[in-house]
């Protein structure tokens, strides 16, 4: 298990249609974001703390728990206990680092830029398919599909780096269900597939999924969410860099 890039997980890796009438398209994701909680809501939220119990399935189903800050659209930190250790990644729009003593490597080290570049979406709790156009992406309807015994939208989302991928929305609901990226890590690609269930809200009405499954060719990993808070105080020197000893 590359411990490194286990933290791809969680809501938004969402990248990546065909095209159809984009009036049907602005409709679907605005019914979107109101299922998340409305425009006023999402564009509201500066901070976001997450808790919750990580499942490897790589690893006899070790449970590991985990806990993140987000400053929107600046800085994420991770932190994760396993074996014994705290390990910790932060990245920002420009800079990531981490320790992770699981690896028996005592030091703070620089992430890999691939890395790195594929947590970013991490940075934007309002997720990937709110205020497309203020973020670059292209998202085109590729029609409906059935998943689970249910409708869904299947949406392509194509980034600014001209990365795609699927989105799949329930078509009751509007929440995001299911998406597809394809991912390359220093020359190594695979399928990304990412499953996202049991939406649950915040005190002030902001929607999440509190189950998350990420499963490629030769691994599977669930996040039970456990805690979400919006918009509490969070200190800089959480996400600065430690100095060297």
């Amino acid at each position: 298990m590359r411990y490194a890039t286990i933290f791809l997980l969680a809501a938004g890796m969402v990248t990546g249609s065909i095209g159809l009438q984009a009036q049907t398209v602005n409709e679907i994701l605005d019914k979107y974001t109101a299922a998340l909680g409305g425009t006023d809501k999402l564009k509201a939220i500066k901070t976001q703390y997450t808790e919750g119990e990580m499942t490897l399935n790589s690893q006899q189903g070790l449970k590991v728990p985990v806990r993140k800050w987000v400053k929107q659209d600046e800085a994420m930190r991770m932190e994760f206990d396993i074996r014994d250790t705290k390990n910790i990644q932060v990245v920002r729009k420009d800079a990531g680092w981490q320790y992770m003593p699981v690896t028996t490597n005592q030091n703070v080290e620089e992430i890999d830029p691939a890395v790195r570049k594929l947590m970013q979406p991490q940075l934007d709790v309002t997720g990937e398919l709110f205020d497309i156009a203020g973020k670059g992406k292209k998202v085109e309807l590729a029609g409906k599909e059935t998943l689970d015994g249910g409708e869904v939208y299947k949406l392509k989302v194509t980034t600014t780096e001209g990365l795609n991928g699927f989105a799949y929305l329930d078509a009751n609901t509007f929440y995001l269900v299911k998406a597809t990226n394809e991912i390359d890590i220093k020359g190594h690609k695979a399928e990304l597939v990412t499953r996202l269930s049991d939406y649950r809200k915040t005190v002030d009405g902001y929607a999440y999924p509190a189950q998350v499954e990420q499963t490629t060719a030769d691994s599977n990993v669930k996040i039970r969410v456990n805690r979400v808070e919006v918009n509490q105080p969070m200190a800089d020197s959480l996400f600065e860099k430690p100095a060297a000893k």
